[in-house]
């Protein structure tokens, strides 16, 4: 009974080992500043503070990678969030959108953060910088809506 224990915890052991070695993909390509959303949008650098710190690791290609995503499984998890993440949105590229696409990110920015759906609950257990206090919250999503609200109005020229 005991050596079925001891090979079953050997088993695992090993099954953790090796999953050490299947790491997540964190090369960033070439980046041209100027596509960036802060250069293009321009927000005021409290409202910088706040994307930065609650948006950018997730929606760019600046993700500040914690020393914990090196440690599979987490770091498989971690990695498919940013994929996803980018996938929906990307700073880092926002020149490259359409006004369009702008203008729809920026309302469901609105609609999302105003609601604590973005950043995720379980991003800001991890990380404290990007829990946003009411008052600042208001002034974030006050921000996305009126960003929108710009793009919806070039649109409808």
């Amino acid at each position: 009974m005991k050596k079925g224990w001891v090979k079953k915890v050997g088993i695992i052991i090993i099954i953790l080992i090796v999953m050490q070695f299947i790491g997540i993909n964190k090369q960033v390509p070439t980046i041209e500043p100027a596509m960036d959303f802060m250069a293009v949008e321009t927000p005021q650098a409290h409202i910088q503070k706040l994307i930065k710190n609650t948006c950018y690791d997730c929606h760019s290609y600046e993700t500040q990678y914690p020393s914990y995503s090196n440690i599979a499984p987490i770091s498989w998890v971690i990695g498919n969030h940013i994929k996803e993440g980018r996938k929906y949105l990307n700073f880092s590229i926002w020149d490259s959108y359409s006004d369009e696409i702008k203008r729809d990110i920026l309302y469901k920015s609105y609609k999302q953060t105003g609601a604590r759906l973005m950043p995720p609950y379980t991003y800001v257990m991890m990380h404290q910088e990007a829990k946003i206090p009411n008052n600042e919250l208001k002034k974030l999503y006050t921000w996305f809506k009126e960003r929108s609200t710009y793009y919806d109005k070039q649109l409808t020229k």
